[in-house]
């Protein structure tokens, strides 16, 4: 586990597709999901996607999720690395 995210945080995971717009499919998580949950968005979501996208070129293994921590007011993005 990154050491950013803690067990018991609260985060929000967001898929982003390669021109990094939020594909509408955000989870909010505890921090013991976070892996799982990235790793189902990357190999489920993000296919699914790109297959919808084709035409424009799109493939799943240039989308990214990006980790927010939303224990606060606000959300903070967290930089992890996987």
């Amino acid at each position: 586990m990154p050491e950013a995210i803690t067990l018991d945080g609260t985060y929000e995971l967001r898929l982003e597709d390669p021109d990094s717009y939020v594909v509408d499919t955000r989870r909010q998580v505890t921090g013991s999901e976070v892996l799982e949950v990235r790793r189902s968005l990357l190999t489920e979501e993000a296919p699914r996607h790109a297959a919808n996208w084709k035409f424009a070129g799109y493939r799943a293994e240039a989308y990214e999720v990006k980790v927010f921590d939303v224990t606060g007011e606000w959300p903070v993005r967290v930089h992890v690395r996987f």
